[in-house]
């Protein structure tokens, strides 16, 4: 059974958040399924109407690479995403890759996810407010994304960075190359031309 990374997009999902990692997935050949929790249409915090490919519940845990949680403030809602926050945690126990970024982290939070790990997320004071539970304060990392072992989580603000650290992860070009592709988005540094080879 091939293997794939599962995209999970919650209605209100913020638009720019896995909009750098799906092209590169796409060029690397790297198998990948955006799904939502019943498989109908999302609509974006930007009012992007999306249908994804499949249900959550259709998808085994079993070919499951990684999983991928995009930000939207139903996350902040506790009676939202529950099944796949439950597949989050069964995966983080396998060693299975997850990423969340943004209001993700928020819900991963409050599911006692992140205690133990390094994280990030959009800004302490408010992740401590928004989960009077929370407590991971000394594992938080003031940085916009942090990988811990198969844990990878980003601020809202972090996309660009979120994506080199799943391209890392997913073993996406060489860090030479990684080094280089961030440049050029983050800050505008033309690369070798053997880049685009």
């Amino acid at each position: 059974m091939s293997k794939k990374l599962v995209i999970y997009l919650p209605e209100g999902f913020a638009d720019w958040e896995g909009s750098f990692l799906m092209p590169e997935l796409v060029q690397n050949k790297k198998s990948f399924v955006t799904v939502s929790e019943t498989g109908n249409d999302v609509l974006s915090i930007g009012r992007l109407k999306v249908k994804p490919e499949a249900a959550l519940s259709s998808i085994s845990i079993d070919e499951i690479e990684g999983l991928v949680l995009i930000g939207s403030d139903t996350w902040s809602d506790s009676s939202q995403n529950q099944k796949v926050l439950k597949l989050a945690g069964d995966l983080l126990k396998k060693g299975t890759l997850v990423a969340a970024i943004c209001g993700a982290t928020v819900a991963m939070a409050r599911e006692g996810l992140l205690n133990e790990r390094n994280h990030t997320s959009n800004f302490l004071p408010l992740l401590k407010q928004l989960v009077p539970a929370y407590r991971g304060e000394k594992n938080y990392k003031n940085d916009l994304a942090v990988t811990d072992g198969n844990l990878i989580t980003a601020s809202g603000v972090g996309a660009l960075e979120f994506t080199m650290h799943l391209m890392r992860a997913l073993n996406i070009y060489t860090e030479e190359k990684r080094q280089q592709w961030f440049a050029l988005y983050k800050n505008g540094v033309h690369p070798p031309m053997e880049f685009w080879s």
